[in-house]
């Protein structure tokens, strides 16, 4: 099982420098439309969180992986784990990142990406971070929407001022990305290569992806 990192030559060296954004990863899903733990799936060899963390170290120091599982060998150097402890979706595993390290977190934005997204590239995230210093100061979000006009809640970025709006709504009951973010600003991003944005749930979907990589 490789965990070396296939975007060293996409590392920006500037945006690591200045910390502009925290890198967190959910990987704390239970797959169970897929039938396997999803973060274990190879990619060209590559575990899909092995590849998504480092499409985040490669634009920042640290990444911070919540999950309820250890990952040994599968998080490269650069990764501390928060233990997902609830096991009650990702909303609540956001807040519990920011419950535990959002008091000492460095940067205005958080960059958030759910474990499995096999398209998404440091190139793209480059770009996306460096459009930042354009969104309103009042929205709390910079995220893309799909088809259906969902916010892409799971590939984007979060001002660190989200976390008590967000645990507002969690301890009135709220479980829903969608419903929470529906009461509050967020920008949107506007990016033409809606792939990046894919996220793997079943099999079929990742049998596709495979042969799809192998016919390229």
């Amino acid at each position: 099982m490789r965990c070396d990192n296939p975007e060293t030559d996409f590392i920006n060296q500037d945006l690591v420098h200045n910390q502009l954004v925290t890198p967190i990863v959910l990987a704390g899903g239970q797959s169970k439309r897929m039938g396997r733990d999803k973060a274990l799936l190879e990619l060209d060899g590559i575990p899909l969180l092995t590849r998504t963390c480092n499409l985040g170290l490669a634009v920042s120091n640290v990444v911070y992986v919540v999950s309820s599982r250890d990952y040994v060998g599968v998080l490269p150097d650069g990764c501390d784990r928060i233990d997902d402890r609830v096991l009650n979706g990702p909303l609540y595993a956001f807040a519990e990142a920011l419950n535990q390290i959002g008091d000492k977190l460095q940067t205005d934005w958080i960059l958030l990406l759910s474990c499995d997204l096999p398209y998404l590239d440091s190139g793209t995230i480059n770009q996306w971070i460096l459009q930042l210093d354009q969104v309103p100061d009042d929205a709390i979000a910079y995220l893309a929407k799909n088809s259906q006009g969902f916010s892409e809640v799971l590939c984007g970025f979060y001002r660190i001022e989200c976390k008590s709006s967000l645990i507002e709504y969690i301890n009135q009951g709220g479980r829903s990305f969608q419903r929470w973010l529906s009461s509050q600003n967020v920008a949107e991003l506007h990016w033409d290569d809606r792939n990046v944005f894919f996220n793997c749930n079943t099999l079929d979907e990742w049998n596709a992806i495979n042969y799809f990589t192998e016919t390229q």
